[in-house]
């Protein structure tokens, strides 16, 4: 009887073990830290959820996107999105192009919308342009 019980107890820790791997592996946040590490594109977005915010990264920095819906009526559509970033100095890297990378990325998710940056952003875009 003890070991039948032991037996249940090993096998129910061995499927949560297995669980909790596949949960780690499977981890959006986990991705885009990977992806911020590698310097690669990734992006975590709701599309269906227009009150959360999407995250992405792109050539190791992480950004961050508010959705802006125009009015109740319409839930689903997006009409602006404003675009920030915790890390302004490491934007000295990019160029004008990748800046329109990234837009063409967030239009391919949200083809009508506006996108408005951040006042660093905006800045260094300019200093880009020049």
């Amino acid at each position: 009887m003890f070991t039948m019980v032991l037996r249940l107890i090993l096998l129910a820790l061995f499927a949560y073990c297995i669980y909790a791997a596949v949960k780690y592996v499977a981890s959006p946040k986990r991705r885009l830290k990977l992806a911020q590490s590698k310097e690669l594109f990734y992006i975590i977005d709701e599309q269906n959820n227009a009150r959360k915010n999407f995250q992405l990264t792109y050539k190791g920095v992480l950004f961050e996107g508010e959705k802006h819906i125009p009015s109740k009526d319409h839930p689903l559509f997006i009409h602006t999105i404003f675009v920030w970033t915790e890390s302004p100095e490491k934007l000295k890297h990019f160029s004008a192009k990748d800046f329109e990378n990234i837009e063409e990325k967030v239009l391919e998710r949200y083809p009508n919308c506006k996108i408005d940056w951040d006042q660093p952003i905006k800045l260094t875009k300019k200093a880009e342009e020049r």
